[in-house]
């Protein structure tokens, strides 16, 4: 598995509300294990989105830059009391 489809995977499981990885690779095995040759087992789960942080860091940065508000001068803030 690359690291591109490692970190596809772990932005999809946080998307879609899988705070657990005991549930999420066997859905991910069930559903998407035609597209995926390799999924780690849950060890490996762990370590490899670890080690993968810079390349997420890149790719958040690069996708706010992109947006609209990256330029804004605008602070937003909560005024609950």
């Amino acid at each position: 598995m690359t690291d591109s489809e490692l970190v596809c995977l772990a932005v999809a499981q946080a998307m879609l509300g899988f705070a657990s990885e005991a549930r999420w690779l066997p859905f991910v095995r069930s559903r998407l294990g035609a597209m995926l040759p390799y999924v780690p087992q849950r060890p490996d789960w762990n370590k490899r989105p670890r080690a993968a942080l810079p390349l997420v860091k890149r790719a958040i940065r690069l996708l706010a830059a992109d947006s609209d508000f990256w330029l804004d001068n605008h602070w937003i803030i909560d005024s609950t009391r």
